[in-house]
């Protein structure tokens, strides 16, 4: 993936607004980019997070229970994987389904955790929003 659509991309994230052009850089030359096609299976719930998440550059996910029910979908610009991540028992909450081809970054959280531990704060205050969201 050329290296300024995975500037803007996080640019543009929320999750990583503030952070300046070197530790963007340093987000960036960290993530693995990743490619689904139409239908592909993103994650599956109960899936091991393998300390995880990512950012949506493109595309479209659903986001379903385990009974089918879709409850989201979700577009560039967007985390992905952060509840399961952070999570005691380090496993996917939903399924994530690409409804049209989608590119993600791709972080594992230890490679965050050391060089920016407000990002980590804020990722695990995104995952208690999420979490609390899918609760009410």
């Amino acid at each position: 993936m050329d290296f300024s659509i995975m500037q803007k991309a996080l640019k543009d994230c929320s999750l990583f607004q503030g952070m300046d052009d070197g530790q963007l850089g340093l987000l960036a030359m960290n993530a693995e980019a990743r490619e689904f096609g139409t239908d592909d299976t993103v994650y599956g719930q109960g899936d091991d997070a393998d300390g995880s998440f990512a950012l949506i550059v493109s595309g479209r996910l659903e986001v379903t229970t385990q009974q089918g029910y879709v409850l989201k979908t979700l577009s560039a610009g967007e985390i992905i994987g952060e509840v399961g991540t952070i999570s005691q028992q380090g496993k996917r909450t939903v399924t994530l389904k690409a409804v049209e081809p989608a590119t993600l970054l791709q972080w594992k959280l230890q490679d965050i955790g050391n060089t920016s531990p407000s990002l980590m704060k804020k990722l695990k205050d995104l995952a208690w929003r999420r979490i609390k969201d899918f609760n009410e």
